[in-house]
């Protein structure tokens, strides 16, 4: 028989071939769901599928329900894979593709390693089921139907995040700001498909090349007449700061005396540190850090400017505050609230610690100190829920960004720490049971 991680592999194969963003042009984001409750059904799994955003499988028909939520859904590629993104490729140390550490690589791994402990489980009086999301990138609103509708856990994990365990996440706002502007030189400009992504390109297009004459253009590159480029470097949106924002680097070509007051607002929000510093949301926490502002989405056309912005921020701001100081510094523009989630805290109890120990014997020269993120997951919808894994500290995994991979040996040894934690909280909920 194959071992589990050829198993998980092949069910990787077929998952990263779907293109599961919304701007992908392809209805794979329904068709992923779709493919995965079919492919569970076979399994031997119970299937329900909630609706077009989201569906469960479940082994054990009876006891406590344990969760893990997790996501088929992915961020675009974005330009520079040197190995296709929507294809399971390997070379001596790594895996790549699209979603191999964010999220389906992990979904996979808790598939498979449900299934080789489906004895166990219904011999323990308890029901462990695997929550599918397509929407996580873009809002959540898939794992906020489940909430609405469907049975909450009591017990589970998202494998979604970093190790030893993800206690707590900065509240979060997807916000669109829009404004009117006739900007007589400019025709165009746009820049990046998705609010949580740092654009690693930007296009601008002028109506006469002769308006640029006194452009700095040392960092940007002539596409076609009258179009220009600029490259960036693509990061998750929860740190701006890791990579290079293609919008700002294509904005700051433009010489201050054609600089519209639009642009001049937009502008504000590039810092060194990404934080709103200089409209006032710069406010560290002790546990979270400070605010990121991601400018995640620009575009300027038929004299509008639209933008999007993912702003996370910690316990030292409400929701309230970073919208009404936003307003403020974009005093004659349209707000819009597109999604919201507040900040998710979660205190250490003997589970979080047998799970972070249980990492711990896998990787025992590790840092042990929970973690308090940026980043947001599904966890936050789960009271008492944490993140826990698969990411490493000090590891780069470049989801979000170009040639996503994960190395081999890492690979085998999240399996084994998914394995035993599987087990642990099986365990866990046969005693809250009697």
């Amino acid at each position: 028989m194959p071992t589990i991680e050829t198993r998980i592999l092949l069910l990787l194969e077929k998952w990263l071939a779907f293109q599961s963003y919304p701007t992908s042009g392809t209805n794979d984001q329904q068709a992923i769901l779709d493919f995965t409750l079919e492919h569970c059904l076979k399994a031997g799994f119970l299937v329900k599928k909630v609706n077009d955003l989201v569906g469960w499988a479940q082994i054990g028909e009876q006891g406590p329900l344990i969760g893990f939520p997790v996501h088929l859904d992915v961020v675009p590629p974005g330009e520079g894979w040197t190995v296709p993104p929507f294809q399971l490729t390997q070379d001596q140390d790594f895996y790549y593709g699209r979603g191999i550490y964010d999220n389906k690589g992990p979904a996979a791994m808790m598939l498979l390693l449900i299934q080789e402990l489906e004895a166990m489980i219904k011999d323990q009086g308890v029901r462990v089921r695997l929550i599918f999301g397509t929407q996580e990138e873009t809002g959540m609103a898939c794992i906020q139907e489940y909430v609405r509708q469907e049975e909450m856990p009591v017990y589970g994990f998202v494998p979604d995040a970093l190790f030893p365990a993800v206690l707590g996440e900065k509240g979060r706002l997807h916000l669109r700001l829009t404004k009117k502007e006739a900007i007589p030189w400019l025709t165009n400009f746009s820049s990046g498909e998705q609010v949580n992504s740092v654009p690693d390109q930007a296009k601008m297009l002028v109506d006469h090349k002769a308006n640029l004459s006194r452009f700095n253009f040392s960092q940007v590159e002539e596409s076609g007449q009258n179009h220009f480029l600029a490259w960036g470097l693509p990061a998750h949106g929860s740190k701006p700061t890791a990579g290079v924002n293609a919008a700002y680097r294509l904005l700051k070509s433009i010489p201050e005396y054609q600089l519209s007051e639009g642009i001049q607002q937009i502008l504000q929000l590039d810092t060194p540190d990404m934080n709103g510093q200089k409209i006032g949301l710069s406010v560290p926490d002790e546990r979270f850090g400070d605010t990121t502002i991601n400018l995640g989405i620009t575009n300027y056309e038929n004299s509008q400017w639209t933008i999007e912005l993912d702003v996370r921020f910690g316990t030292g701001l409400t929701k309230e505050a970073v919208v009404h100081t936003i307003q403020q510094a974009f005093y004659n523009w349209t707000l819009e609230t597109i999604n919201e989630k507040p900040c998710h805290l979660v205190e250490q109890n003997n589970l979080i610690h047998q799970l972070i120990n249980n990492f711990h014997q896998f990787y025992p020269e590790e840092e042990l100190t929970p973690v308090y993120m940026g980043g947001g997951t599904y966890a936050s919808y789960f009271p008492g829920f944490i993140s826990y894994g698969p990411k490493l500290a000090n590891v780069r995994t470049f989801a979000h960004g170009k040639d996503e991979r994960m190395n081999k040996t890492v690979f085998q040894q999240t399996i084994k720490i998914y394995r035993e934690a599987l087990k642990i909280l099986v365990f866990a909920a046969k005693e809250k049971k009697t």
